[in-house]
């Protein structure tokens, strides 16, 4: 992914890009036809090269492929499996400026963890509903009289259909060994995270302070420090590291949920 942009611009840019990078890891999957399984064999390739480290060898990747009982769970796992290669893995965010190194670590590492984080949304299978329809099937809710209890509302509407409660499923779904080492490689005032929602919490805050503010993180360096909520966070995890847990839950996720 490049950019070519004056610096006065690059605001607009990042939020453009992003809003449309979002959209498209999000929404892909709800779009008619099997436009991955159709070209199996390219994707399927895509698809081992994204995950070939969880796999011993290439007839292992091709036995767990077999096991995946339908075409439209397949056609899901191509998708993942490429969009994740290409805009994650292998996919980094380049800089056409005159001053600045074309490839800026904290700048891809950023880009990167919104795409993520939008592919682990996307895994959901959890039908939308707009906070009308939510609102309006318990009559309870009604009269609405002042915009405390609006709020209110709305943050209950967040709890059942947010986004962040996709990522906290997929974490929470990773095993315990997993989850402990996450919860460690995040502390608040020198003691590790007590849950691993609490870090889901964390990583999606990051996430969202770019894609909304293109705040750049640098979370992933190996030894950042940060304030939040006046206490001094330190992250220990490396982007690596976080690719491939990632990864590690793509495979469960698919083994538990579509496997024959």
């Amino acid at each position: 992914m490049r950019v070519d942009a004056q610096e006065d611009d690059l605001c607009v840019s990042y939020n453009y890009r992003l809003n449309k990078l979002i959209c498209y890891l999000t929404d892909e999957k709800n779009m008619p036809n099997h436009k991955y399984l159709n070209n199996e064999t390219i994707y399927k390739e895509d698809t081992y090269l994204a995950f070939k480290g969880r796999f011993a060898t290439r007839q292992e990747y091709e036995s767990f492929y077999a096991k995946i009982k339908n075409d439209d769970a397949k056609n899901n796992f191509l998708r993942v499996g490429t969009t994740y290669l290409f805009f994650v893995k292998n996919g980094d965010w380049e800089v056409n400026v005159p001053r600045s190194n074309r490839l800026v670590g904290y700048f891809t590492n950023s880009f990167k963890l919104v795409a993520l984080m939008a592919i682990i949304e996307s895994l959901s299978n959890e039908k939308y509903e707009d906070f009308f329809q939510w609102i309006m099937k318990d009559q309870s809710n009604f009269p609405i009289g002042d915009k405390h209890k609006l709020d209110v509302l709305y943050k209950n509407y967040k709890k059942d259909y947010g986004s962040i409660k996709k990522c906290k499923v997929f974490f929470a779904s990773l095993s315990q060994p997993i989850q402990n080492e996450l919860c460690h490689s995040v502390s608040l005032d020198g003691k590790p995270l007590v849950s691993i929602e609490h870090f889901a919490n964390l990583l999606y805050r990051t996430r969202s302070s770019f894609a909304h503010e293109v705040g750049t993180t640098n979370i992933f360096s190996g030894n950042h420090f940060e304030k939040y909520n006046k206490k001094l966070v330190r992250w220990k995890l490396e982007i690596n590291r976080l690719l491939e847990i990632f990864e590690i839950g793509v495979l469960s996720h698919f083994e538990i949920h579509y496997f024959r």
